[in-house]
């Protein structure tokens, strides 16, 4: 429960903050970012937006498929994305993400991370207090020099198997 809380929070507090654009959005396919400043939203229409955020205190991303989003150097740090999206979160208190299939998400240097992903997902949990994951489907996750818990959900209570490549997965190796 506090993993979902955790996300939501995280996620709302993203779509709450006031965008940093004048445009109010990212275009399509090209890069947008936000720094130097205290609270930012980027949000973006449409497919394939190079998002980037960093040396804010709160900073939070939306975007449709295939988009790439960094943030660094931010208090909390939040994203939503549709299918095949990139998502790195460091050097932050704390990362929450909410993605789709085909998900790439990694989390590191950071006290607290919190994502939700789709099937044929890849999570990646490096140098970090806490992580939860839930995957809604199949999903590899790499946990490296977790200092807490490092819990990995896995759809209708299956538990996670190892895997020869370290990783722990739902839906089989």
């Amino acid at each position: 429960m506090r993993f979902y809380a955790l996300c939501l929070l995280m996620l709302f507090a993203g779509l709450c903050l006031a965008s940093c654009w004048n445009s109010g959005a990212c275009v399509e396919g090209e890069a947008c970012e936000c720094f130097n400043g205290d609270d930012c939203y980027l949000g973006c229409d449409g497919d394939f937006c190079d998002q980037r955020c960093f040396q804010m205190v709160h900073c939070g991303a939306v975007c449709e498929h295939g988009c790439s989003f960094e943030c660094f150097d931010v208090n909390d740090c939040s994203a939503s994305c549709g299918d095949d999206c990139d998502l790195n979160c460091h050097n932050t208190a704390s990362c929450g993400a909410i993605c789709d299939r085909g998900c790439r998400y990694e989390c590191h240097d950071t006290s607290r991370c919190g994502v939700s992903v789709g099937s044929s997902s890849v999570v990646t949990c490096r140098n970090v207090g806490t992580c939860e994951i839930e995957c809604r489907g199949s999903c590899h996750v790499f946990c490296e020099a977790v200092s807490g818990e490092c819990r990995v959900r896995c759809p209708d209570g299956e538990a996670a198997v190892s895997c020869p490549d370290g990783s722990r997965a739902c839906g089989g190796c």
